[in-house]
């Protein structure tokens, strides 16, 4: 959606009015789901109710050159009370996914900010609802700076900085780095990706309190060959002495405005085999236009300890983008 002037209302705490610049759009989405699971009650819920606006001007100074900006919010669209579901109002917490500003030319990309994180292209197997299957790419970063190549016959390279003075590293500038790049010519699709994040920054959902540097290197290809396209992701995490690992394997088969898909994968986890685990997920979705799809998908987690019983999950999606 495209206007000289984008109000964005915000419900709760926030409203804004957000100027546009030469292009404007305010996007976003909303998918509820549900879902049934081994021993445990049905649930119906929203999954995603995301909304956001980006951006793009042409620089009168600098010829050939963009400056872009996005802002993405998600909201809990269930509530956090045991009784939401009964009032009138969801009470929850308003995510700020992304922020973040950037110039785009012939040199390339240079992004500032909140945003997605690049390494995440190597998850191409990561196509499911609910596959369960584990990852250790996170899907943005904040407080980050990247430089991405221009495309040079189907190749770009990208390095990225995470600059956080709020954690508790008072040694390193610099809390983590990350190249990588990828190859798209044809049929086929290759990511690969390196992460390192320094041991001694403890901020955040991720736990470096061992003080150990965390490696991160992760590889996805994908392949297409007329309507079937094959994709694989690997991943390897390393801090100290502890070691995961993931490997996720799919396959998807397109039938007009429907697709079949299937996956299996193995999931190493540190500490042993009573935690590694194994998924089997089965998927069929059907677009109902451009904006709207369903989706209908059976899944399996199957751990390798004796003790751990296996889980099936049922799950049924609608969702809607604007």
């Amino acid at each position: 959606m495209k206007k000289a002037l984008i109000t964005l209302a915000v419900t709760g705490a926030m409203a804004a009015s957000i100027p546009a610049q030469a292009d404007a759009t305010l996007y976003g989405q909303v998918e509820t789901r549900l879902q049934f699971a081994d021993d445990q009650d049905a649930n119906l819920y929203v999954d995603k109710a995301e909304m956001g606006v980006k951006g793009a001007d042409a620089l009168e100074n600098l010829d050939g050159v963009e400056a872009r900006f996005q802002i993405e919010w998600r909201f809990d669209g269930n509530g956090t009370d045991a009784d939401a579901a009964f009032q009138n109002s969801a009470v929850g917490d308003v995510q700020l996914r992304k922020a973040n500003v950037s110039l785009e030319g012939d040199f390339g990309i240079l992004a500032l900010g909140r945003q997605n994180n690049l390494g995440a292209a190597i998850k191409k197997a990561d196509i499911f609802m609910s596959s369960k299957a584990k990852s250790y790419t996170n899907d943005r970063f904040g407080n980050a700076a990247y430089y991405v190549t221009p495309k040079m016959s189907g190749f770009e390279g990208y390095a990225g900085l995470v600059v956080d003075a709020a954690g508790s590293d008072r040694e390193s500038d610099i809390d983590a780095w990350q190249l990588g790049f990828n190859y798209r010519l044809s049929a086929l699709d290759l990511s690969v990706a390196y992460t390192e994040v320094d041991g001694n920054y403890t901020n955040g959902a991720v736990d470096h309190s061992a003080g150990e540097d965390i490696e991160l290197w992760g590889l996805g290809v994908a392949y297409a060959i007329a309507d079937l396209t094959l994709a694989g992701s690997y991943e390897h995490r390393e801090q100290g002495s502890s070691e995961d690992e993931t490997l996720f394997m799919t396959g998807t088969y397109a039938i007009g405005n429907s697709a079949i898909k299937a996956g299996y994968s193995k999931n190493y986890v540190a500490g042993g085999g009573n935690n590694d685990f194994d998924t089997y997920v089965f998927q069929l979705s059907h677009a109902l236009g451009k904006k709207a799809a369903v989706k209908a998908e059976y899944s399996v987690k199957d751990p390798d300890s004796s003790i751990m019983d296996k889980t099936d999950y049922i799950t049924l999606s609608y969702g809607v983008a604007f």
